[in-house]
């Protein structure tokens, strides 16, 4: 069947079929087709509430939804980060106990060697001896500089991504404070509550990095230029 034909039946097309052949039109180039499909959808009349309350609604929807997925990428890998620095420091614990360990025992059979007319026993020498504080001391800090190059690495990448979390929300922070008259925190369990207690777990950190001024500002303008067009 032609499509020329088709056309009388364009006023009979549900809202659903109507959108799919619509976007088939565009996706294929066929313009005069989606511009006829567009100019047979039925026009109508309806009643809602104040357009600009139903404005400032949605408008505060979306741009929440899109911080929050901003920022949850981000909060994954500082996860991620977070946890493999666990990790990383369970492993140095161990192999410092481990050392440790190997040192004492070499320190027992050393004795044992050198003094075989003395009746050592098996248990560990005091380990408040100044000789053996001190290697024990001296071991620990060679440890924790061969681990330093990977734990100062996790640490630069969690700063930085804080810095990039905490940039984010102090700037919507301030938009919402400054364009809606609402807290941010407000805002977030309003309209994706699940994500609120991740957001707040970053929030109550004390000892953030200092953030990117330039970056909060450009967030900031980001948030005011999409209001502005979600509104008027």
């Amino acid at each position: 069947m032609r499509k020329d034909s088709l056309r009388k039946f364009y006023d009979r097309l549900t809202p659903e079929e109507r959108f799919r052949l619509y976007i088939e039109a565009i996706a294929r180039g066929d313009e005069e087709e989606w511009r006829n499909l567009e100019k047979s959808c039925p026009r109508l009349v309806y009643e809602m509430n104040d357009r600009a309350y139903e404005d400032r609604v949605s408008a505060s929807e979306e741009i929440t939804l899109a911080v929050c997925l901003d920022l949850a990428p981000r909060l994954a890998k500082l996860k991620m980060l977070m946890a493999l620095s666990d990790v990383i420091l369970g492993l140095q614990n161990i192999c410092l106990y481990e050392v440790h360990m190997a040192y004492l025992r070499g320190y027992v059979a050393g004795i044992k060697r050198n003094h075989r007319s003395v009746k050592v026993g098996d248990d560990l020498p005091n380990v408040e001896s100044p000789k053996i504080g001190y290697d024990l001391d001296k071991i620990a800090t060679d440890l924790a500089e061969g681990w330093g190059p990977f734990t100062d690495l996790l640490e630069t990448l969690q700063q930085d991504v804080l810095k990039e979390v905490r940039g984010v929300w102090e700037a919507f922070s301030g938009f919402s404070r400054t364009e809606l008259g609402i807290e941010s925190e407000k805002l977030t369990k309003v309209w994706l509550e699940s994500m609120w207690p991740e957001i707040e777990k970053l929030v109550s950190i004390s000892d953030y990095p200092v953030v990117n001024e330039k970056m909060v500002e450009e967030y900031a303008w980001g948030f005011r230029r999409l209001w502005r067009k979600l509104t008027t």
